[in-house]
């Protein structure tokens, strides 16, 4: 059941995330976009944290072995480098060099996105849905 939870949670946060992305990349010349880049990926982030929770305790109740499939190492890239790309959009508004830490931001982003999506296709495969 938690397996399924974790499914759900994931899926749902990578619609968030990818919704944020779509408003910064096609939504800027509207006001609010910025509102709902941050509104969208904040919700993403939240919905990831308790997916991670779900795989943790699903992994812990089964008596598996943390970290032992790629696939947990993909997933556990991805949430250290998604935590680091909200960090770094946050922190984009009150940094001294704010270029530095919107270009730290996109590329945070980017690696996160390609990672999120690699362990997602890495546990449909290991569920055998690819």
């Amino acid at each position: 059941m938690l397996i399924l939870l974790h499914l759900s949670l994931m899926i749902t946060a990578t619609l968030c995330f990818a919704a944020g992305v779509g408003m910064a990349m096609f939504g800027r010349k509207k006001k609010f976009w910025l509102k709902w880049h941050k509104s969208f990926n904040t919700a993403g982030f939240c919905l990831l944290v308790i997916g991670v929770a779900m795989a943790f305790a699903n992994v812990a109740a089964s008596g598996g072995h943390h970290l032992a499939t790629p696939h947990h190492w993909l997933g556990s890239s991805a949430f250290i480098l998604t935590g680091l790309t909200v960090f770094f959009g946050f922190y984009s508004f009150k940094a001294a060099n704010k270029t530095a830490a919107r270009a730290t931001h996109r590329w945070t982003g980017r690696l996160s996105g390609l990672s999120i999506v690699s362990a997602l296709a890495l546990g449909l495969f290991m569920i055998g849905i690819l």
